[in-house]
């Protein structure tokens, strides 16, 4: 199937002008940390082996939770009392940022702003 010239090159300036967007709406969520690149939100996010992390995702060009934190279960007395700790304080010593694999998350969502988790992380 051949178009005529004159369609020819509106499909070739509409692909150009849709590159243009998509390029000029990527350079403005890297530089603002936006959806795919980061977000300045914290969310939660739970893997599919049922552990819950909390940070910051990022899901371009890699799937990675920076300032990473989850909650460990300790032993007082009678009774268990949950404590959030940051990735880092692990006792090999890792760095605070966790690569994930997208096929690994299972959900994340977002932390409201009255969350405990988010106040317990700001307390830090």
């Amino acid at each position: 199937m051949k178009f005529p010239k004159l369609s020819q090159k509106i499909i070739i300036y509409l692909v150009i002008i849709l590159l243009a967007v998509v390029s000029i709406y990527l350079g403005y969520a890297f530089g603002k940390k936006i959806f795919p690149f980061g977000s300045e939100k914290w969310q939660a996010v739970q893997l599919i082996n049922g552990d819950v992390y909390y940070g910051k995702l990022q899901t371009f060009p890699c799937c990675k939770l920076t300032e990473a934190y989850f909650v460990q279960t300790v032993q007082e007395e009678t009774n268990s009392v949950p404590q959030l700790k940051p990735l880092n304080s692990l006792f090999f010593g890792p760095g605070n940022v966790m690569h994930l694999q997208k096929q690994q998350i299972l959900w994340w969502a977002d932390l409201s702003e009255n969350s405990q988790v988010l106040k317990a992380i700001q307390s830090f």
